[in-house]
């Protein structure tokens, strides 16, 4: 694994310049205000069905909805540029009780804050009581505005209630200059739940994930607010861009499938940020062979089943407006992606259950891993072994009824 420079990191990701981009036009916000979308995606509010069939029961959706119950907490973060309205009303009526802040909150003295003349020690505790609220692997990053939104969209009840014709337009975001630095966060998600793709097990895997970041950012921006300092947290994709700051932060590298791929669990990880004015220690970009694996595999590309990803070299050039401008990758199809999520309903995954580099962190993983950094020119072989061997094949959810037994990651 080598550490990168940041010159050296914008010499491998970035082709020109980078203009902010809107959220209004990634693939999961634009059928609410695009009318071509619209025509195509009749169902694309999510039409889950209960089926007798295997991954597809009750007991499977009910294990799908439970394990997401968590990630509607975000509905209560008011601490954004551009809090969702739900989040900004749930707040006044908790100020106009005249019991919910008081009672619920305790703050520091006004202008007490922790000595912040060891950055380092401070960033090592901070990275400490990330992991202990729940975070797998934490990164520091100096705050690079290029990844965030130029604008924010309003949630989506909002914009159900104005009707699809006459959607409410994005609001201009801007984040204060004290705002410095970024935590950034990724929580794995367990190995043998994403193996029953695509099924509502699969969907509860990926839901856990998402529960468990939104508790773990709460948590963490709540405890940097009571060393007197500021915090913005966002679990949601709905003020920044995390893949580029998690490579910032050196958590991995971006892959064939345009998700972050990390050295410990490949692309079977949720990201989530805290952005802060506490002053810390970045640490260096990484880089460990996924770019020249990502070239050689095309793995994903073959399997995608509605062929959204792309099969040539990376690029500049952005296929639709949900592709950021400037950036060099392997640019993503969302608009085929969504149509088919909308059609076969749930979450598909298969990019993220059938990457090579997705397997449990034990050593022999691990040594394989290393051997794909160090020992590159063999990276077919590689591939031959892991098709040999089965992997990324989905598993009848059945099992994990049967079979599966906590702690297995």
């Amino acid at each position: 694994m080598k550490k990168l420079s940041l010159d050296e990191w914008e010499k491998k990701y970035i082709a020109g310049p980078v203009e902010r981009f809107d959220q209004k036009n990634i693939m999961f916000i634009r059928p609410f205000w695009d009318t071509e979308l619209q025509a195509i995606l009749p169902d694309w509010l999510w039409n889950y069905a209960i089926k007798d069939k295997v991954g597809f029961t009750q007991q499977d959706f009910a294990l799908h909805e439970a394990s997401w119950r968590g990630e509607k907490i975000s509905l209560f973060n008011a601490s954004k540029p551009n809090p969702k309205p739900a989040a900004k009303a749930i707040m006044e009526t908790l100020e106009a009780s005249g019991l919910g802040i008081p009672a619920m909150f305790h703050h520091p003295p006004e202008g007490a804050k922790i000595d912040i003349s060891d950055p380092q020690q401070v960033t090592r505790d901070m990275k400490k009581v990330a992991t202990y609220f729940g975070a797998d692997l934490v990164g520091i990053c100096r705050l690079d505005r290029r990844w965030v939104y130029s604008h924010t969209f309003p949630d989506i009840g909002t914009a159900i209630a104005g009707g699809f014709n006459q959607a409410p337009e994005s609001t201009p975001q801007q984040i204060p200059e004290e705002f410095q630095y970024v935590i950034v966060m990724a929580f794995e998600m367990d190995y043998d739940l994403l193996s029953y793709w695509p099924t509502y097990v699969f969907s509860a895997g990926v839901g856990t994930g998402y529960s468990r970041m939104a508790f773990a950012c709460l948590r963490l921006s709540a405890f940097i607010r009571s060393l007197g300092f500021k915090a913005i947290d966002t679990t949601t994709n709905d003020v920044c861009i995390f893949p580029p700051l998690a490579m910032l932060a050196g958590l991995g590298e971006v892959g064939r499938n345009g998700l972050l791929i990390t050295p410990q669990f490949g692309p079977r990880v949720r990201l989530a940020a805290i952005i802060t004015d506490l002053p810390l220690v970045a640490d260096s970009p990484i880089e460990f062979g996924v770019t020249k694996f990502c070239a050689a595999c095309k793995k994903c590309a073959k399997l995608c089943p509605s062929q959204s990803i792309s099969h040539g070299e990376r690029t500049g050039e952005p296929l639709n407006i949900s592709n950021i401008d400037g950036t060099l990758k392997w640019p993503i199809n969302a608009e085929t992606c969504r149509l088919y999520w909308t059609r076969s309903n749930p979450d598909c995954g298969l990019c993220i259950s059938t990457c090579p580099y997705n397997k449990v962190h034990t050593w022999p993983h691990r040594a394989v891993r290393w051997l794909t950094d160090h020992v590159r020119w063999a990276d077919t072989f590689y591939l031959k072994m892991d098709d040999l061997l089965g992997y990324g094949k989905p598993r009848k959810a059945d099992n994990f009824w049967k079979e599966w037994q906590p702690g297995r990651h």
